[in-house]
Protein backbone atom coordinates (compact mmCIF):
# COMPACT_ATOMS: atom_id res chain seq x y z
CA UNK A 1 0.00 0.00 0.00
CA UNK A 2 2.76 2.53 0.71
CA UNK A 3 4.31 1.41 -2.62
CA UNK A 4 1.33 2.57 -4.13
CA UNK A 5 1.08 5.66 -2.59
CA UNK A 6 4.96 6.52 -3.54
CA UNK A 7 4.46 5.81 -6.76
CA UNK A 8 1.25 8.07 -7.56
CA UNK A 9 3.06 10.53 -5.96
CA UNK A 10 5.89 10.14 -7.90
CA UNK A 11 4.12 10.67 -11.03
CA UNK A 12 1.61 13.08 -9.77
CA UNK A 13 5.20 15.22 -9.45
CA UNK A 14 6.20 14.60 -12.67
CA UNK A 15 3.40 15.60 -14.25
CA UNK A 16 3.44 18.89 -12.65
CA UNK A 17 7.01 19.51 -13.64
CA UNK A 18 6.22 18.91 -17.25
CA UNK A 19 3.56 20.88 -17.37
CA UNK A 20 5.66 24.04 -15.70
CA UNK A 21 8.41 23.52 -18.02
CA UNK A 22 6.66 23.55 -21.46
CA UNK A 23 4.85 26.50 -19.67
CA UNK A 24 7.88 28.63 -19.00
CA UNK A 25 9.49 27.14 -23.07
CA UNK A 26 6.30 27.92 -24.54
CA UNK A 27 7.87 31.62 -25.54
CA UNK A 28 11.03 30.68 -26.40
CA UNK A 29 9.78 27.94 -28.51
CA UNK A 30 7.20 30.33 -30.51
CA UNK A 31 9.97 32.53 -30.69
CA UNK A 32 12.64 29.82 -32.29
CA UNK A 33 9.88 28.52 -34.41
CA UNK A 34 8.99 32.18 -35.92
CA UNK A 35 12.54 32.91 -36.54
CA UNK A 36 13.44 29.84 -38.79
CA UNK A 37 10.31 30.68 -40.62
CA UNK A 38 11.53 33.66 -41.30
CA UNK A 39 14.72 32.01 -42.48
CA UNK A 40 12.64 29.73 -44.80
CA UNK A 41 11.34 32.13 -46.34
CA UNK A 42 14.76 33.98 -47.04
CA UNK A 43 17.38 31.39 -47.53
CA UNK A 44 18.54 30.09 -51.18
CA UNK A 45 19.08 26.93 -51.82
CA UNK A 46 22.91 27.08 -52.48
CA UNK A 47 23.75 23.45 -52.37
CA UNK A 48 24.01 22.75 -55.61
CA UNK A 49 27.13 25.61 -55.62
CA UNK A 50 29.17 23.43 -53.10
CA UNK A 51 31.18 21.44 -55.47
CA UNK A 52 33.18 24.13 -56.39
CA UNK A 53 36.00 25.94 -54.90
CA UNK A 54 36.25 27.98 -57.74
CA UNK A 55 35.51 32.13 -56.53
CA UNK A 56 34.81 33.52 -59.30
CA UNK A 57 32.72 30.85 -60.68
CA UNK A 58 30.88 29.80 -57.43
CA UNK A 59 30.68 34.06 -57.29
CA UNK A 60 28.74 34.26 -61.13
CA UNK A 61 26.58 31.53 -59.89
CA UNK A 62 25.64 33.07 -56.54
CA UNK A 63 24.54 36.39 -58.36
CA UNK A 64 22.46 34.65 -60.57
CA UNK A 65 20.38 32.84 -57.95
CA UNK A 66 20.41 35.87 -56.02
CA UNK A 67 18.59 37.49 -58.75
CA UNK A 68 16.43 35.12 -59.49
CA UNK A 69 15.35 34.55 -56.19
CA UNK A 70 15.10 38.23 -55.20
CA UNK A 71 12.63 38.77 -58.54
CA UNK A 72 10.35 35.82 -57.03
CA UNK A 73 10.26 37.27 -53.82
CA UNK A 74 9.52 40.96 -55.08
CA UNK A 75 6.54 39.66 -57.09
CA UNK A 76 5.19 38.09 -54.19
CA UNK A 77 5.62 40.48 -51.41
CA UNK A 78 4.22 43.62 -53.90
CA UNK A 79 1.21 41.43 -55.31
CA UNK A 80 0.57 40.02 -51.47
CA UNK A 81 -2.54 41.35 -49.82
CA UNK A 82 -0.37 42.39 -46.96
CA UNK A 83 3.15 44.36 -46.85
CA UNK A 84 5.35 43.15 -44.28
CA UNK A 85 7.40 45.67 -42.16
CA UNK A 86 11.00 45.79 -43.19
CA UNK A 87 14.04 45.45 -41.20
CA UNK A 88 17.55 44.94 -42.28
CA UNK A 89 19.28 41.25 -41.73
CA UNK A 90 22.76 41.30 -40.43
CA UNK A 91 24.80 39.02 -42.55
CA UNK A 92 25.90 37.20 -39.00
CA UNK A 93 21.77 36.17 -38.57
CA UNK A 94 22.63 33.99 -41.32
CA UNK A 95 26.15 32.71 -41.18
CA UNK A 96 25.48 29.18 -40.54
CA UNK A 97 23.23 28.67 -43.60
CA UNK A 98 26.34 30.45 -45.91
CA UNK A 99 29.72 31.01 -44.28
CA UNK A 100 31.00 27.83 -46.61
CA UNK A 101 29.71 29.28 -49.64
CA UNK A 102 29.77 33.06 -49.98
CA UNK A 103 32.01 34.83 -51.51
CA UNK A 104 30.21 38.21 -52.19
CA UNK A 105 28.57 40.85 -50.09
CA UNK A 106 24.85 39.83 -48.76
CA UNK A 107 21.75 42.58 -50.38
CA UNK A 108 19.53 43.90 -48.04
CA UNK A 109 16.84 41.30 -47.53
CA UNK A 110 13.49 41.86 -45.70
CA UNK A 111 12.19 40.92 -42.60
CA UNK A 112 9.43 39.01 -42.30
CA UNK A 113 7.32 39.41 -39.10
CA UNK A 114 4.25 38.89 -37.23
CA UNK A 115 3.96 43.11 -37.00
CA UNK A 116 1.44 43.50 -39.93
CA UNK A 117 0.07 46.81 -42.08
CA UNK A 118 -2.03 47.56 -44.60
CA UNK A 119 -0.71 46.92 -48.67
CA UNK A 120 -1.35 50.29 -50.17
CA UNK A 121 -2.41 50.95 -53.85
CA UNK A 122 0.06 49.62 -56.54
CA UNK A 123 -0.27 53.30 -57.86
CA UNK A 124 0.87 54.30 -54.73
CA UNK A 125 3.75 52.62 -54.05
CA UNK A 126 6.66 54.79 -53.03
CA UNK A 127 9.21 54.57 -56.49
CA UNK A 128 11.94 53.16 -53.60
CA UNK A 129 10.36 50.56 -52.70
CA UNK A 130 9.51 49.37 -55.72
CA UNK A 131 13.06 49.87 -57.04
CA UNK A 132 14.91 46.16 -57.29
CA UNK A 133 17.43 45.74 -54.88
CA UNK A 134 20.98 45.86 -55.69
CA UNK A 135 23.67 43.10 -55.50
CA UNK A 136 26.99 44.52 -54.73
CA UNK A 137 29.56 42.03 -55.62
CA UNK A 138 33.24 41.26 -54.07
CA UNK A 139 35.76 39.94 -56.37
CA UNK A 140 38.18 38.22 -54.19
CA UNK A 141 42.27 39.14 -55.68
CA UNK A 142 44.89 37.21 -54.70
CA UNK A 143 46.31 40.08 -52.23
CA UNK A 144 42.71 40.87 -51.26
CA UNK A 145 41.14 39.98 -47.45
CA UNK A 146 38.87 36.90 -47.03
CA UNK A 147 35.21 37.72 -45.66
CA UNK A 148 34.60 36.53 -42.62
CA UNK A 149 32.91 33.90 -43.91
CA UNK A 150 35.41 32.60 -45.59
CA UNK A 151 38.10 32.84 -42.92
CA UNK A 152 39.20 29.41 -41.76
CA UNK A 153 38.09 27.84 -45.12
CA UNK A 154 40.20 29.03 -48.32
CA UNK A 155 43.84 29.38 -48.62
CA UNK A 156 44.01 33.74 -47.36
CA UNK A 157 46.29 35.34 -49.93
CA UNK A 158 45.71 38.72 -47.32
CA UNK A 159 48.74 37.27 -44.85
CA UNK A 160 52.13 38.27 -45.08
CA UNK A 161 53.36 34.61 -45.41
CA UNK A 162 51.13 33.97 -48.06
CA UNK A 163 54.30 34.30 -50.39
CA UNK A 164 56.97 31.81 -49.72
CA UNK A 165 60.76 33.41 -48.49
CA UNK A 166 61.28 36.03 -51.04
CA UNK A 167 64.18 33.46 -52.99
CA UNK A 168 61.57 31.34 -53.85
CA UNK A 169 60.34 31.75 -56.97
CA UNK A 170 57.07 30.84 -58.72
CA UNK A 171 55.84 29.52 -55.73
CA UNK A 172 52.01 31.03 -55.82
CA UNK A 173 49.46 32.26 -58.26
CA UNK A 174 46.81 34.67 -58.80
CA UNK A 175 43.31 35.75 -59.50
CA UNK A 176 42.28 36.06 -63.36
CA UNK A 177 43.07 39.52 -64.54
CA UNK A 178 44.91 40.34 -61.50
CA UNK A 179 48.93 41.54 -62.09
CA UNK A 180 51.93 41.45 -59.98
CA UNK A 181 55.62 43.37 -60.67
CA UNK A 182 58.60 42.37 -58.27
CA UNK A 183 62.19 43.44 -58.02
CA UNK A 184 64.54 41.02 -56.14
CA UNK A 185 68.27 42.02 -55.63
CA UNK A 186 70.23 38.83 -54.78
CA UNK A 187 73.87 38.55 -53.61
CA UNK A 188 76.10 35.84 -53.13
CA UNK A 189 79.46 35.69 -51.64
CA UNK A 190 82.53 33.01 -52.60
CA UNK A 191 86.00 32.70 -50.83
CA UNK A 192 87.76 30.01 -50.22
CA UNK A 193 87.58 26.82 -52.77
CA UNK A 194 86.62 22.90 -51.96
CA UNK A 195 87.34 19.36 -53.29
CA UNK A 196 84.63 17.23 -52.04
CA UNK A 197 83.40 18.05 -48.70
CA UNK A 198 86.83 19.15 -47.54
CA UNK A 199 88.65 22.68 -47.84
CA UNK A 200 91.70 23.08 -49.94
CA UNK A 201 94.10 25.78 -49.95
CA UNK A 202 95.53 28.69 -52.58
CA UNK A 203 98.58 27.47 -52.44
CA UNK A 204 97.87 23.56 -52.58
CA UNK A 205 95.65 24.35 -55.90
CA UNK A 206 99.21 26.25 -57.27
CA UNK A 207 100.68 23.36 -57.03
CA UNK A 208 98.21 21.90 -60.32
CA UNK A 209 97.33 25.12 -62.07
CA UNK A 210 99.44 28.42 -62.56
CA UNK A 211 96.37 30.45 -61.42
CA UNK A 212 93.53 30.49 -59.02
CA UNK A 213 90.29 31.66 -58.26
CA UNK A 214 90.24 32.96 -54.37
CA UNK A 215 87.12 35.19 -54.65
CA UNK A 216 84.08 35.65 -56.04
CA UNK A 217 81.07 37.67 -55.75
CA UNK A 218 77.48 37.43 -57.68
CA UNK A 219 74.79 40.21 -57.75
CA UNK A 220 71.65 39.84 -59.35
CA UNK A 221 68.76 42.19 -59.73
CA UNK A 222 65.53 40.56 -61.20
CA UNK A 223 62.55 42.01 -62.60
CA UNK A 224 59.27 40.00 -62.61
CA UNK A 225 55.71 39.94 -63.49
CA UNK A 226 53.17 37.53 -63.32
CA UNK A 227 49.23 37.64 -65.01
CA UNK A 228 46.65 35.83 -63.52
CA UNK A 229 45.04 34.24 -67.39
CA UNK A 230 42.22 32.32 -65.40
CA UNK A 231 42.01 31.60 -61.63
CA UNK A 232 44.11 28.42 -62.30
CA UNK A 233 46.73 29.45 -64.65
CA UNK A 234 49.06 32.01 -63.75
CA UNK A 235 52.45 33.28 -66.20
CA UNK A 236 55.39 34.70 -64.90
CA UNK A 237 58.40 36.18 -66.83
CA UNK A 238 61.79 37.04 -64.91
CA UNK A 239 64.15 39.22 -66.35
CA UNK A 240 68.03 39.11 -64.71
CA UNK A 241 70.64 41.87 -64.70
CA UNK A 242 73.58 40.03 -63.65
CA UNK A 243 77.19 41.04 -62.45
CA UNK A 244 79.90 38.79 -61.64
CA UNK A 245 83.14 39.70 -59.89
CA UNK A 246 86.21 37.31 -59.31
CA UNK A 247 89.58 38.25 -57.70
CA UNK A 248 92.50 35.37 -58.91
CA UNK A 249 95.84 34.82 -57.32
CA UNK A 250 98.97 33.16 -59.72
CA UNK A 251 101.82 31.31 -58.56
CA UNK A 252 104.33 34.42 -58.68
CA UNK A 253 101.74 35.66 -56.30
CA UNK A 254 100.27 38.36 -58.72
CA UNK A 255 96.52 38.98 -58.32
CA UNK A 256 94.42 40.41 -60.69
CA UNK A 257 90.48 40.79 -61.08
CA UNK A 258 87.55 39.86 -63.53
CA UNK A 259 84.32 41.09 -64.27
CA UNK A 260 81.68 40.60 -66.43
CA UNK A 261 77.63 42.21 -66.51
CA UNK A 262 74.78 42.63 -68.51
CA UNK A 263 70.81 40.46 -68.97
CA UNK A 264 71.40 37.18 -68.30
CA UNK A 265 68.85 34.56 -69.32
CA UNK A 266 64.75 35.28 -69.80
CA UNK A 267 62.57 32.89 -67.91
CA UNK A 268 58.85 32.73 -68.97
CA UNK A 269 57.06 30.04 -66.39
CA UNK A 270 53.32 28.68 -66.41
CA UNK A 271 51.82 27.86 -63.22
CA UNK A 272 48.85 25.80 -63.35
CA UNK A 273 46.65 25.44 -60.13
CA UNK A 274 45.43 21.93 -59.45
CA UNK A 275 44.27 21.56 -55.90
CA UNK A 276 42.55 24.75 -54.02
CA UNK A 277 40.92 23.50 -50.74
CA UNK A 278 40.81 23.04 -47.06
CA UNK A 279 43.67 25.49 -47.25
CA UNK A 280 45.65 24.08 -49.36
CA UNK A 281 46.99 24.48 -52.99
CA UNK A 282 49.10 22.38 -55.70
CA UNK A 283 50.27 23.90 -58.55
CA UNK A 284 52.62 22.65 -61.72
CA UNK A 285 55.47 24.86 -62.63
CA UNK A 286 56.61 24.82 -66.34
CA UNK A 287 59.24 27.05 -67.20
CA UNK A 288 61.54 27.74 -70.50
CA UNK A 289 64.59 30.33 -70.47
CA UNK A 290 65.73 31.43 -73.20
CA UNK A 291 69.63 32.05 -74.14
CA UNK A 292 69.54 35.90 -74.02
CA UNK A 293 73.03 35.90 -71.86
CA UNK A 294 76.13 36.34 -73.19
CA UNK A 295 78.34 33.46 -73.37
CA UNK A 296 81.37 35.78 -74.73
CA UNK A 297 81.98 37.35 -72.00
CA UNK A 298 85.72 39.22 -71.96
CA UNK A 299 88.06 41.08 -69.63
CA UNK A 300 91.67 41.40 -69.15
CA UNK A 301 93.66 39.22 -67.76
CA UNK A 302 97.68 38.51 -67.27
CA UNK A 303 97.20 36.64 -70.67
CA UNK A 304 95.98 39.83 -72.56
CA UNK A 305 93.77 42.74 -72.98
CA UNK A 306 90.77 40.97 -74.36
CA UNK A 307 90.64 37.45 -73.18
CA UNK A 308 87.45 34.86 -73.23
CA UNK A 309 86.57 34.55 -69.36
CA UNK A 310 86.01 30.64 -67.88
CA UNK A 311 82.48 29.26 -68.07
CA UNK A 312 81.52 30.61 -64.00
CA UNK A 313 82.08 34.19 -65.64
CA UNK A 314 79.67 33.76 -68.67
CA UNK A 315 76.17 35.55 -68.01
CA UNK A 316 74.09 32.51 -69.35
CA UNK A 317 73.71 29.06 -70.08
CA UNK A 318 73.80 29.54 -73.94
CA UNK A 319 71.38 26.93 -74.51
CA UNK A 320 67.49 26.37 -74.18
CA UNK A 321 66.25 25.54 -70.78
CA UNK A 322 63.35 23.76 -69.54
CA UNK A 323 62.34 24.43 -65.53
CA UNK A 324 59.40 21.67 -64.94
CA UNK A 325 58.56 21.57 -61.01
CA UNK A 326 55.48 21.33 -58.60
CA UNK A 327 54.72 23.49 -55.71
CA UNK A 328 52.69 22.78 -52.41
CA UNK A 329 51.22 25.30 -50.14
CA UNK A 330 49.67 24.77 -46.25
CA UNK A 331 48.19 27.21 -44.19
CA UNK A 332 46.19 27.47 -40.58
CA UNK A 333 45.82 30.50 -38.81
CA UNK A 334 48.80 31.44 -37.68
CA UNK A 335 51.32 29.17 -39.43
CA UNK A 336 51.76 28.24 -43.18
CA UNK A 337 54.50 25.81 -44.89
CA UNK A 338 55.34 25.10 -48.45
CA UNK A 339 57.74 23.20 -50.75
CA UNK A 340 58.31 23.16 -54.34
CA UNK A 341 61.08 21.02 -56.85
CA UNK A 342 62.41 22.56 -59.57
CA UNK A 343 64.49 20.84 -62.57
CA UNK A 344 66.46 22.12 -65.32
CA UNK A 345 67.06 20.29 -68.60
CA UNK A 346 69.76 21.59 -70.75
CA UNK A 347 68.26 21.32 -74.44
CA UNK A 348 71.42 20.88 -77.10
CA UNK A 349 74.24 22.09 -76.74
CA UNK A 350 75.16 25.80 -77.28
CA UNK A 351 77.07 27.36 -80.26
CA UNK A 352 80.16 27.37 -78.30
CA UNK A 353 79.84 23.61 -78.34
CA UNK A 354 79.16 22.97 -74.69
CA UNK A 355 76.43 22.79 -72.28
CA UNK A 356 75.92 23.36 -68.77
CA UNK A 357 74.95 20.36 -66.48
CA UNK A 358 71.26 19.44 -65.43
CA UNK A 359 70.22 20.89 -62.13
CA UNK A 360 67.54 19.72 -59.53
CA UNK A 361 66.34 21.77 -56.71
CA UNK A 362 64.12 20.41 -53.40
CA UNK A 363 63.37 23.07 -50.87
CA UNK A 364 60.90 23.40 -47.89
CA UNK A 365 59.86 26.02 -45.36
CA UNK A 366 57.48 27.24 -42.54
CA UNK A 367 56.89 30.42 -41.83
CA UNK A 368 55.09 32.25 -38.23
CA UNK A 369 52.70 34.89 -38.54
CA UNK A 370 53.27 37.43 -35.80
CA UNK A 371 50.61 39.87 -37.11
CA UNK A 372 48.44 41.40 -40.39
CA UNK A 373 51.74 42.68 -41.69
CA UNK A 374 54.64 40.62 -40.87
CA UNK A 375 55.69 37.35 -40.10
CA UNK A 376 59.39 35.25 -40.27
CA UNK A 377 60.20 31.94 -42.05
CA UNK A 378 63.07 29.26 -42.03
CA UNK A 379 63.55 27.09 -45.13
CA UNK A 380 65.74 24.22 -46.37
CA UNK A 381 67.21 24.25 -49.44
CA UNK A 382 68.82 21.18 -51.25
CA UNK A 383 70.83 21.35 -54.80
CA UNK A 384 72.49 19.06 -56.98
CA UNK A 385 74.34 19.88 -60.34
CA UNK A 386 76.29 18.37 -62.97
CA UNK A 387 79.25 18.82 -64.45
CA UNK A 388 79.47 20.81 -68.00
CA UNK A 389 78.97 18.57 -71.22
CA UNK A 390 81.55 19.38 -73.97
CA UNK A 391 84.09 22.24 -73.77
CA UNK A 392 84.46 25.41 -75.42
CA UNK A 393 87.71 24.74 -77.40
CA UNK A 394 89.25 28.34 -76.77
CA UNK A 395 89.57 27.77 -72.79
CA UNK A 396 92.65 26.03 -71.32
CA UNK A 397 91.44 23.54 -68.47
CA UNK A 398 94.79 23.23 -67.53
CA UNK A 399 95.40 26.90 -66.14
CA UNK A 400 92.66 27.75 -64.22
CA UNK A 401 90.34 25.04 -62.48
CA UNK A 402 87.41 27.81 -63.56
CA UNK A 403 88.00 27.09 -67.14
CA UNK A 404 87.90 23.06 -66.70
CA UNK A 405 84.45 20.81 -67.23
CA UNK A 406 84.94 18.52 -65.41
CA UNK A 407 85.23 20.40 -62.13
CA UNK A 408 81.54 22.33 -62.31
CA UNK A 409 79.35 19.80 -60.46
CA UNK A 410 78.31 19.67 -57.32
CA UNK A 411 75.81 19.26 -54.17
CA UNK A 412 74.80 22.07 -51.31
CA UNK A 413 72.23 22.20 -48.71
CA UNK A 414 71.52 26.04 -47.02
CA UNK A 415 69.19 26.77 -44.14
CA UNK A 416 67.48 30.14 -44.70
CA UNK A 417 66.76 33.25 -42.81
CA UNK A 418 63.61 35.10 -44.17
CA UNK A 419 61.14 38.07 -42.82
CA UNK A 420 58.51 39.17 -44.97
CA UNK A 421 56.14 42.32 -44.32
CA UNK A 422 53.21 43.25 -45.85
CA UNK A 423 50.81 46.33 -46.11
CA UNK A 424 47.06 45.08 -45.55
CA UNK A 425 45.42 48.63 -46.14
CA UNK A 426 46.20 52.03 -47.36
CA UNK A 427 47.60 53.89 -50.65
CA UNK A 428 50.22 50.66 -50.13
CA UNK A 429 47.97 48.45 -50.05
CA UNK A 430 49.42 44.55 -51.19
CA UNK A 431 52.55 46.01 -51.41
CA UNK A 432 55.70 43.67 -49.81
CA UNK A 433 59.00 43.86 -48.90
CA UNK A 434 60.64 40.51 -47.90
CA UNK A 435 64.44 39.63 -47.25
CA UNK A 436 66.11 35.99 -46.44
CA UNK A 437 69.66 34.97 -45.65
CA UNK A 438 70.93 31.76 -46.43
CA UNK A 439 73.77 29.93 -45.04
CA UNK A 440 75.34 26.38 -46.40
CA UNK A 441 75.29 23.68 -43.95
CA UNK A 442 76.64 21.11 -46.22
CA UNK A 443 78.50 21.37 -49.66
CA UNK A 444 80.02 18.47 -51.91
CA UNK A 445 82.04 20.00 -54.89
CA UNK A 446 83.81 18.68 -57.81
CA UNK A 447 86.63 21.18 -57.46
CA UNK A 448 89.19 22.05 -56.59
CA UNK A 449 85.88 24.89 -57.15
CA UNK A 450 84.68 28.25 -55.16
CA UNK A 451 82.87 26.99 -52.28
CA UNK A 452 79.93 29.58 -51.54
CA UNK A 453 79.41 31.30 -48.06
CA UNK A 454 76.36 33.11 -48.32
CA UNK A 455 73.47 34.59 -49.93
CA UNK A 456 71.10 37.69 -49.43
CA UNK A 457 67.95 38.07 -51.26
CA UNK A 458 65.93 41.07 -50.90
CA UNK A 459 62.29 42.30 -52.71
CA UNK A 460 59.47 44.24 -53.73
CA UNK A 461 56.25 42.91 -54.62
CA UNK A 462 53.04 45.00 -55.94
CA UNK A 463 49.66 43.44 -56.70
CA UNK A 464 47.03 45.46 -58.89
Amino acid sequence: MNFGVKRGYCCLVTAVSLICLDTFLSPLKAEISKGQQSKNQIIFNYESLTNTWNYQDLQKRIEQEEVRELLVSNSNWLNSSELMATQTIKPDDLTQEYEILSSYILPEFTHITDNKQQVPQTNNIDKNTAQKPKITTDFLLADEPLPPSQQGIFWNPARPDSHAPIAVMGEHIHSEGEIMVSYRYMLMEMEGSRVGTDDISDEKILEQFPVTPTRMTMQMHMFGMMYGVTSNLTLMAMLPYVVKDMDHITRMNRGFNTDSEGIGDIKLTGLYQVLNENRQRIHFNAGISFPTGSIEARDRTPAGPDQLLPYPMQLGSGTLDLHPGITYLGQTDEWSWGTQIVGTLRLGTNSNSYKFGDEIMLTAWGAKKWSDWASTSLRIKGRNWGNISGKDTRLNPNIVPTADPTRRGGTQIDIGFGLNLFVPEGDLRTGRLAIEFELPIYRALQGPQLETDWQLTAGLQFTF
